[in-house]
């Protein structure tokens, strides 16, 4: 964009020039009251003029950029109400269900509502983090990484899709959870749960899913591999770096957004972290997690 200086100067050289063309055609003299007028008024007219202009263009881009900002916020609570949220709820239904139907013994009712009752404790915790988290996106609100034990973190995400691993006969192995992150916790929490949902979402049923946490001098890595259906290079690819939603239907007919993934290598970029994903149609899927372990000096 041209500097109000710029859009005066090329107004004024105009101007002359136009003045100088007409004297030429029409044979009338060049003087110094001429030229004058034929400077002062396009710099008097064009300078604040186009001030003004680059002032309500950059209000109407800051404007744009916030808009653009909400949606995405917007879609990131959708993501997260289509996978985070709709899951867990469609675990509780099935236990509700099941107790309707009154064919368990006093025991068998005493533990389904037991465990339909810390379901929907871990479900309201969750939302609570949620609101939180999606209040300071909002209000936009820096990432602030701290130094946190994962261990909590995965503790949450695990009970919150306990019901869909066991719909699916999932074997599950979780090694060392606990481990030293140092990142945006909300940030970090938002990419696990969106990369387990993928994993279950793509496990057929009686797969495996394997979790691992293991600490690199200052790093800690966090792998998430499954022995699902796969993805190929060239659909990884587009669901990463195209500006489209890609959504793929799983193994038990779940469906997606296609938001995930993407909003995850976002987080985890900013939180100085590296995303690795290595996947074979028919074989799996390894998703590598590389961030900080302790606070940098």
């Amino acid at each position: 964009m041209l500097s109000p200086f710029k859009v005066m100067v090329i107004s004024v050289t105009i101007s002359i020039a136009f003045y100088l063309i007409v004297s030429i055609l029409t044979g009338s003299k060049v003087n110094t009251f001429g030229l004058s007028l034929s400077t002062l008024i396009p710099a008097v007219i064009s300078y604040p003029m186009s001030s003004l202009l680059i002032q309500y263009y950059k209000k109407i881009e800051v404007q744009r950029n916030e808009l653009e900002r909400l949606n995405e916020i917007n879609n990131r609570l959708i993501s997260i109400i289509a996978h985070d949220i709709k899951s867990p709820i469609s675990g509780v239904y099935g236990i509700l269900d099941l107790i309707e139907l009154e064919t368990f013994s006093k025991e068998e009712l005493s533990y389904y509502i037991h465990d339909l009752s810390g379901t929907v404790d871990n479900l309201l915790n969750f939302l609570d983090d949620i609101l939180q988290w999606s209040k300071a996106q909002i209000e936009n609100k820096r990432i602030e990484p701290e130094l946190f034990n994962s261990q909590k973190t995965w503790t949450q995400v695990l009970a919150l899709y306990h019901h869909n691993i066991e719909a699916k006969n999932i074997n599950l192995v979780a090694n060392d959870l606990e481990q030293p992150i140092y990142a945006d916790q909300g940030s970090y929490s938002f990419v696990a749960r969106n990369i387990l949902h993928n994993a279950i979402k793509f496990t057929p049923k009686s797969g495996s899913i394997y979790i691992d946490l293991t600490k690199k001098g200052d790093r800690t890595i966090t792998t998430i591999e499954d022995n699902g259906v796969g993805i190929s290079e060239e659909k990884l690819n587009k669901i990463l770096h195209s500006k489209e939603w890609v959504t793929t239907i799983g193994t038990n007919d779940e469906k997606g957004t296609g938001f995930g993934l993407k909003a995850a290598a976002k987080y985890i970029e900013i939180m100085d972290g590296k995303l690795q994903i290595e996947s074979t149609p028919g074989k799996g899927t390894k998703v590598i997690i590389d961030l900080p372990g302790n606070v940098p000096d």
